[in-house]
């Protein structure tokens, strides 16, 4: 169960830092500051921003819903799993859906 709340702490560190490197980069590009860069950094932060904040939320998740006395291996698996699908999703949105230019 120790792991587990590494785990927890250390996503929640890289939750805050991408997702105020994220927000910042979107204030920059609604003020239209340093464009070209802040697009960049806000379309290469979406993915981390939200595979740290999953990870955050479900070892909250299998902390508060397991008994540490217990072995939960398949709950483990399947929460691996879903963030797998969810980076996969994201990589596809990201490189296949082309982008609208406005």
């Amino acid at each position: 169960m120790k792991t587990i709340e590494d785990i927890k702490k250390v996503a929640l560190a890289f939750f805050i830092i991408t997702g105020l490197i994220h927000l910042g980069s979107t204030v920059l590009i609604s003020n239209s500051l340093y464009l070209k860069q802040t697009e960049i950094i806000n379309k290469i932060m979406d993915i981390p921003f939200i595979i740290t904040g999953m990870t955050y939320g479900l070892s909250s998740l299998r902390i508060s819903l397991t008994d540490p006395e217990k072995n939960h291996k398949a709950l483990d698996i399947s929460f691996i799993i879903l963030i797998v699908l969810v980076l996969a999703g994201l990589l596809y949105i990201n490189l296949a859906v082309p982008t609208i230019q406005a």
